[in-house]
């Protein structure tokens, strides 16, 4: 049994050893999955709390719309423009609170060997009108 278990190991670290996308970034463990560039936290400026039903319209000039989806498992988050570079304007809206308009936000690529997309992590307390 114990020989059976030192092979598996050593064929283990055998495959674990190989530069199989041929890159050279050797040590580099890259995310195998798609990242939001937007993560924004929507709270009531009175009361702290977070904000559900909130629309975020995420735009990009006029080729590109694409409105945030609010996180299940967290109230008052949402995340959108997936895997997606681009210069965004948000806009961020709800029934009986002021609108927020940014300015020109820049989503782009993290220099980490991976060519990670660089999530923009924005917060926004909304006040009632």
């Amino acid at each position: 049994m114990r020989i059976l278990f030192a092979v598996i190991c050593c064929a283990f670290l055998v495959s674990c050893g190989g530069d199989d996308n041929g890159d050279g970034d050797q040590g580099v463990i890259c995310p195998e999955i798609a990242l939001a560039g937007f993560e924004v936290r929507v709270t009531n400026d009175g009361s702290g709390a977070p904000l559900s039903g909130v629309t975020i319209t995420a735009r990009e000039s006029n080729t590109f719309e694409e409105v945030l989806s609010e996180v299940s498992t967290s109230p008052g988050t949402y995340q959108g423009v997936i895997e997606r570079e681009g210069s965004y304007v948000l806009i961020v809206e709800l029934t009986g609170f002021q609108t927020v308009i940014t300015e020109t936000i820049t989503v782009g690529r993290l220099d980490d060997g991976c060519d990670t997309l660089d999530t923009q992590e924005l917060s926004f307390a909304l006040s009632e009108l």
